[in-house]
């Protein structure tokens, strides 16, 4: 039997001591653009003749700097089909003179409510336009001009400068935005990052630099995915902000699974006999197990129907024997007595319970309860216990004869305190051998890994907290260079 190591992740502290802990890290591409975009704003206003209002295009500015070119080009339209819009009727309502000038008038009820009543005329305005996402800017534009600039002596030329300060702003947020280092892109070399230790940090959350420069690599065509021992599902709820377009290695190497299709592009099963074996040896030694397999693309897990296990719901459903009840309900008892099976380790049920509140109300999960033998199409076994129960177990099946057609691991992910989960996979299936596969399907020439194993990746995270992985990433993606000229604007 083969036997994948697994460190157990370090717990310094309750998470909110974690979290409160601060992070130093140096200022990202953002807010340097931002401290240009306002500088450029005023070189502009300088050179103006420091005429107009220099506010409203570093306001504009600033809320154009996005992550990512094409929200930037999107809020910058809406900035400027906003502004029009509200400096639309802004004139309008100031050539009618539907609003009276004059202290006196701006604090009487009328005033109030005939304010709100053309707001929402300009609101409904962009409703009727179908263009209701600029309704905001209009909205602001619109209350500016009324509110404030009503008692001008030429209010139109608050209306003019808005206007043009807005597209001033814009246009500077869209050349400093195209403006990048000389870089070459590396967009023919496949690269696979593991996802603990080396993804996230030590509360078990990404950052958000780090999924800001991921995306954007994607964007710019970088061949990308993760390989991790966990499931697709629990891929999907981990990292469903970052928009991965390779399929990615999962169930530590027993398949390759396609987010986007939501289809195995590969599975590496274990064999109906050898399922059988496992199932027997498990149930000798009372320990609940699920089963997970692969079926039309659906990922399907079973465990034995014990009666009064697992579905709090099924307690009341069934007649539980007072013997059962006593059992269970025992702090010295370390079993179960199941009237026709082996006697069933408390402990063991009580872990794989508390993982299957955890696990099975998400929409990517199947869970079935039955009392059939499950053999065909199994990706793996998974048990659960508690950690010194675990190790002890792993001993035993090591002395089974069956044992070097399996390769186990370990994992303490949505694990209590305490417990620890086993995997038990077929001795083909490993994440090496299903890189290669990979590598070949995408056609990539060439693999970098990352992990945080050393002398088991390309590049070895030693502190996923510090965003070093995307960091090391985009050395080896676009490093600058000078042959990369051509790059220095773009969107």
């Amino acid at each position: 039997m083969k036997h994948t190591p697994t460190s157990r992740p370090a717990r310094s502290g309750p998470l909110r001591a974690q979290l409160a802990r601060p992070r130093f890290t140096p200022p990202g591409q953002r807010i340097v653009r931002s401290i240009v975009s306002v500088w450029l704003c005023m070189v502009i206003y300088v050179l103006r003749g420091m005429t107009g209002e220099p506010f409203y295009s570093i306001i504009a500015a600033l809320q154009c700097i996005q992550p990512y070119s094409s929200n930037m080009l999107a809020e910058g339209r809406d900035r400027i089909i906003g502004t029009l819009i509200g400096a639309f009727w802004g004139s309008v309502i100031l050539f009618a003179e539907l609003l009276p000038s004059g202290n006196g008038f701006r604090t009487t009820i009328l005033f109030y409510i005939l304010l709100g009543i053309f707001a929402g005329l300009v609101i409904y305005s962009t409703v009727l336009l179908g263009i209701s996402q600029y309704a905001l800017f209009a909205a602001v534009v619109f209350l500016g001009i009324a509110m404030y600039h009503i008692d001008d002596a030429n209010p139109y030329i608050h209306v003019f400068y808005r206007t043009l300060e807005t597209i001033i702003g814009v246009g500077v947020a869209i050349a400093v935005n195209s403006f990048h280092l000389p870089r070459v892109r590396d967009r023919s070399t496949l690269f696979v990052s593991g996802i603990d230790d080396v993804l996230f940090r030590e509360d078990r959350e990404i950052s958000r630099y780090t999924k800001v420069e991921l995306n954007r690599f994607l964007q710019e065509g970088m061949k990308f995915t993760v390989s991790t021992k966990q499931t697709p599902a629990t891929v999907r709820e981990i990292l469903t902000d970052v928009k991965l377009q390779l399929p990615i290695i999962a169930m530590d190497g027993a398949v390759l699974y396609d987010l986007h299709s939501m289809k195995y592009v590969r599975t590496e099963k274990i064999a109906p006999d050898l399922v059988s074996q496992i199932s027997d040896f498990l149930h000798s030694e009372g320990i609940p197990f699920f089963v997970n397999t692969v079926r039309d693309d659906l990922l399907v897990i079973y465990f034995k129907d014990y009666r009064d296990l697992i579905l709090d719901e099924i307690k009341d459903a069934h007649n539980i024997s007072p013997e059962i009840a006593e059992a269970a309900s025992s702090p010295d008892s370390d079993s179960f007595p199941v009237p026709g099976e082996h006697a069933l380790s408390k402990s063991a049920y009580l872990s794989m319970a508390g993982l299957y509140r955890k696990k099975r109300t998400s929409p990517y999960r199947n869970y079935v309860r039955t009392n059939a033998p499950v053999t065909e199409d199994v990706v793996y076994i998974l048990v659960i216990d508690r950690e010194e129960k675990i190790d002890q177990l792993v001993e035993k099946i090591k002395a089974q004869p069956w044992a070097p057609r399996c390769r186990t691991n370990f994992d303490y992910f949505d694990c209590d305190e305490g417990d620890k989960i086993l995997r038990i996979y077929a001795a083909n299936a490993n994440r090496p051998a299903m890189l290669k596969y990979l590598q070949k399907y995408v056609g990539a020439p060439k693999v970098v890994t990352f992990g945080s194993v050393s002398d088991q990746y390309d590049v070895v995270i030693r502190d996923a907290g510090k965003n070093q992985m995307v960091q090391e990433l985009k050395k080896k993606f676009s490093p600058v260079d000078l042959r990369g000229w051509k790059n220095i604007l773009h969107m």
